[in-house]
């Protein structure tokens, strides 16, 4: 995987494992492209269309109010995510290029 390394983009969260000095620096040094952590964008649902998703989800649970047993969590949880919409899905897809348009114009503000 390596030698194709220049097609990929290496996408890593804020885990510590990830921003550790020396991952930044192996990943730097061996990544074309490679965004160091002061250049990735934050913890951002504008950019990251599965925080709308799971806020949705969440919206849905919130819904059903008081849960009381972990097992109706789970199958609350479970029945809110089988009856998401494939329009809602796509919709958070299509509109990605207006996101990152309008960030990029508001210099990384929303």
């Amino acid at each position: 995987m390596l030698e194709n390394m220049s097609e990929f983009i290496f996408m890593k969260d804020g885990a510590p494992v990830h921003t550790a000095n020396a991952t930044q620096k192996w990943c730097q040094d061996h990544l074309n492209g490679f965004w160091r952590k002061i250049e990735w964008p934050g913890n951002s649902p504008d950019l990251n269309t599965i925080e709308n998703l799971w806020g949705i989800v969440k919206e849905k649970v919130n819904e059903e109010g008081q849960i009381t047993r972990c097992e109706q969590l789970i199958e609350t949880v479970k029945s809110a995510w089988r009856n998401i919409s494939p329009s809602i899905l796509e919709n958070l897809v299509a509109n990605m290029p207006e996101r990152i348009r309008i960030i990029l114009e508001r210099n990384g503000s929303i």
